[in-house]
């Protein structure tokens, strides 16, 4: 069902900043990235994973105690299986949505970290 990670987020209070300490301090390729559905953030591929940093006024995620962990992206062939088997173990999880780029499933893991499983729209 889980074909690979294929995504680390970081969720923050001043993507701009963060963007900035990644492209200077680090040496990542940070770009602006805009999809259909998404706000304006910064991302690069870094060995076959997609990393971003997403500005959190307008991440989609829930409030909780700690809404701005890492969000850990999971890929899937079908969002809506994942989600049905998520339910049937007794998670709560968000239903599918489409973000644009592809159907997600959102879930908190039991230590409150962000979880996303994403099957990716075709073109």
């Amino acid at each position: 069902m889980i074909k690979g990670v294929g995504a680390v987020l970081l969720i923050s209070e001043n993507a701009d900043s963060l963007a900035a300490f990644y492209r200077n301090a680090i040496g990542l390729p940070l770009e602006d990235e805009k999809h259909e559905g998404v706000p304006l953030h910064y991302g690069c591929d870094l060995g076959g994973v997609h990393f971003a940093i997403h500005p959190a006024a307008t991440w989609p995620g829930e409030a909780t105690a700690n809404p701005l962990s890492p969000v850990v992206v999971l890929n899937t062939d079908d969002a809506e299986a994942a989600y049905q088997r998520l339910v049937h173990v007794g998670c709560a999880a968000t239903p599918p949505f489409d973000h644009g780029f592809g159907i997600l499933v959102s879930l908190r893991d039991p230590d409150g970290n962000n979880i996303q499983l994403i099957e990716t729209k075709a073109g």
